[in-house]
């Protein structure tokens, strides 16, 4: 397996083997006030499994880092089981569009962070993103 596209969103999902992506590609939130608190984040992956890979459970990891590579508080497992597709040629690995959303996301604070995404311990994709303090305008 192999993540082909990887990026933020504001909101996104799949529906019919399809995604959905709104606010999508972004690489820095803005705060006025740390530790920030970002009511709503989508990581958006699509992953290319190969056929020798259908039909099993395929571990996955996605971990927030900071800077610095240490983990902060977000580390979700799971399994990705794909089954044969019908439609693909002989040896045609499948696309699958996969969303992980993360409700009111705490950023304590200003600097780069990423989502580490991994597959049977072996990171396959990484999105980054930072978060810098703004002024006060008021």
């Amino acid at each position: 397996m192999r993540i082909t596209t990887a990026l933020l969103a504001d909101a996104a999902q799949v529906h019919g083997g399809k995604l959905f992506v709104l606010g999508g590609g972004f690489t820095t939130i803005s705060t006025r006030r740390l530790p920030a608190v970002h009511p709503a984040l989508s990581l958006v992956l699509l992953a290319e499994v190969e056929p020798h890979e259908w039909d099993q459970d395929l571990d996955l990891r996605i971990q927030l880092i900071d800077e610095d590579g240490q983990p902060q508080g977000i580390d979700a497992k799971g399994k990705l089981r794909v089954g044969k597709a019908i439609h693909l040629a002989p040896g045609e690995p499948s696309l699958v569009p996969m969303v992980s959303n993360f409700i009111n996301l705490r950023l304590a604070e200003a600097k780069r962070y990423a989502f580490a995404v991994s597959h049977q311990d072996r990171e396959i994709a990484r999105v980054g993103f930072r978060v810098i303090l703004i002024g006060d305008d008021s």
